[in-house]
């Protein structure tokens, strides 16, 4: 599909979901204002993202409710009703009327079933299992179940076939030995305790949704952590997350789901496959996952994942993936909250539409960190650490005829792929590309620093039709062997400087005006011989010096300022802007400048 109807489809997606997210604005706003804060309402027709008032009800009329002891080892329920159960016993199973709410409150509770679940709910219309305040509750199943089970589905310590919530304010420890810990056929609702989970396959699975609210969980798991997987209905396959805090330790899959991904809030640590150690660039793979999951049947250890939308709204993410740390095989939005993101793949990966908005992003380790068809940053910061490329659209390695990681892109040029910057704080250090489109780069507003790469067969803007900027400000310091300055269409007037010889890591570049005004610095983390410049500060005709390896006064961690002054440097230059797009030296790439011809190098103090 074309670019525009990426963000259409992305558009409609967002008008299926429910409830709204306010968008944050940047570090530092677009001059055209595109980046102010905006609020999408979103439709309750199909995915219901709200809680009952008995899924946060925790207490229990003790009059009316019915006590079970150790002297009842094999409890069976049949009617609505509120169960206490206190003691040992080998299960509990729940055959009730469909139309039966019924609630079991664990005190002190310990179930393990030699033979099968735990507890089995085989009809009822929801079911509410409290662990009760101030208690520690456990329920085990069998890693083997007896021939009683055979030819059924039935898998989980806690199994329902109708809809579950599991709530309280006391502790539940859930034993998975067989294959999974809980699972609902139904929803499955979690709301306020302690839930330990541990179990050989899958944590947590509600088919049609699960949703979270206050509640602390913990789970290892040989399978996926926490799973929505009805693929059958659009309005189905969610999950939610309100609030709550969140350790996933995963085999496969932290977070996943067939549908949509939302999350509102709560702290979340996610470590999948073993984490970014176990990731290999080798040919025949990616780590033990072999690449990016094609069908529902193929495994993978992506921390949040989604089919059709991940929206993060707020949240505190420390996540350590072998797969990627955060994959929707549609779109995703990131409107607030902090992500630091060690990642054995991609860092954030949309295969259509990636919009980032506002929150803090970190990624410290990945192969590619930002990448989808269509890339839009309008606010937030974005701190990207790539052995590939930077941000990517539509991407991957172009060598990957040579040998790179199954699936990558080679030079082919794609309209669809688009990065589009209006607004935020953008810092780049990438081996590969460090911004890299298949098809075109707008920039409008916010700041972007680039350092890297190293190497002659990468450049630090790549881009496949045009690359147009028009407000912010851009530093994009790599290799001189593919560098590419930005187009001559542009508003907004840049140049590219190609050094005679290359500049050491931490050697920061400095451009002022003729009063000896700051009005773009940087301190690039690798080596680099190429330089591309744009500031609204800019303009045509003018004259201006670069400084390399000054010390730059009222800069920030990355040497970056917009103003002050420049002391000392180890080479300085005179560049004069004979056009929107003016580049200096001579360079090895393959699509220069876009414009503004090729000058001698001015002279200046050497």
């Amino acid at each position: 599909m074309k670019k525009i109807n990426v963000f259409i489809v992305f558009l409609i997606s967002l008008c299926l979901l429910c409830a709204c997210s306010g968008k944050q604005g940047g570090t530092e706003s677009s001059d055209s204002g595109s980046n102010q804060p905006v609020k999408t309402d979103i439709s309750t027709d199909t995915m219901d993202f709200g809680f009952t008032d008995s899924d946060t009800d925790y207490g229990y009329d003790e009059a009316s409710a019915i006590t079970v002891g150790e002297n009842q080892q094999e409890v069976n329920i049949t009617a609505a009703r509120t169960y206490v159960i206190v003691g040992s016993h080998t299960s509990v199973t729940v055959n009730a009327p469909d139309t039966a709410k019924i609630r079991i409150v664990l005190k002190d509770a310990v179930i393990s079933n030699p033979e099968g679940p735990a507890i089995n709910i085989i009809e009822a219309d929801k079911v509410f299992i409290t662990a009760y305040k101030d208690t520690e509750n456990t329920v085990s199943d069998s890693a083997e179940y007896s021939s009683d089970y055979d030819g059924t589905n039935i898998d989980g310590a806690i199994f329902s076939k109708s809809d579950l919530a599991v709530n309280g304010e006391g502790v539940l420890n859930v034993n998975g030995e067989y294959k999974s810990g809980i699972v609902s056929k139904d929803d499955l609702v979690i709301c306020g305790l302690t839930l330990n989970i541990t179990s050989a396959g899958r944590a947590a699975e509600g088919k049609d949704c699960v949703k979270c609210l206050d509640a602390s969980l913990n789970i290892t798991a040989g399978g996926d952590g926490i799973k929505s997987a009805n693929t059958e209905d659009p309005a189905r396959g969610y999950v939610y997350i309100a609030s709550g805090s969140y350790s996933v330790t995963a085999q496969n899959d932290g977070i996943q789901a067939e549908t949509a991904l939302r999350i509102d809030g709560g702290d979340f640590t996610v470590k999948t496959g073993g984490g970014s150690q176990n990731a290999s660039t080798a040919s025949d793979g990616w780590g033990m996952w072999g690449g990016a999951r094609s069908d529902e049947s193929e495994e993978s250890a992506k921390a949040l994942n989604a089919s059709s939308l991940i929206l993060i709204n707020d949240g505190t993410f420390k996540i350590d993936s072998s797969d990627d740390a955060v994959h929707s095989n549609s779109d995703a939005e990131i409107n607030g909250g902090s992500l630091e993101i060690t990642s054995g793949d991609d860092g954030i990966h949309a295969d259509d539409a990636l919009m980032i908005n506002g929150g803090s992003i970190v990624i410290s380790k990945s192969y590619e960190g930002l990448e989808a068809t269509a890339v839009a940053i309008s606010g937030g910061t974005a701190d990207v650490t790539a052995s590939d490329d930077g941000i990517n659209a539509a991407g991957g390695n172009d060598s990957s005829a040579l040998g790179g990681r199954p699936g990558e892109n080679t030079f082919n040029s794609d309209s669809d792929a688009e990065i589009s910057i209006s607004g935020g704080y953008i810092l780049i250090n990438a081996s590969g590309d460090g911004i890299d489109s298949n098809g075109s780069i707008s920039i409008s507003g916010g700041t972007l620093l680039v350092s890297g790469p190293e190497s002659s067969g990468n450049g630090a803007l790549d881009y496949q039709t045009e690359a147009v900027i028009s407000g912010g400000t851009a530093i994009l310091c790599g290799s001189a062997g593919m560098a590419q300055g930005f187009s001559s269409s542009s508003a907004q007037a840049s140049f590219m400087y190609t050094l005679d010889s290359s500049a050491d890591a931490g050697s920061s570049v400095a451009v002022t005006d003729s009063s000896g005004t700051v009005i773009a610095s940087f301190m690039p983390s690798k080596k680099y011989g190429s330089i591309v410049v744009s500031s609204p500060s800019l303009t045509v005709g003018a004259s201006y010096t670069v400084t390399i390896g000054g010390t730059v006064s009222d800069c920030d961690a990355n040497g970056f300022a917009s103003s002050g002054a420049v002391t000392g440097g180890e080479e300085s230059f005179s560049v004069e802007l004979t056009s929107v797009s003016t580049s200096y030296g001579s360079y090895g790439g393959m699509g220069g400048p876009g414009g503004g011809g090729f000058g001698g190098r001015p002279g200046g103090m050497r």
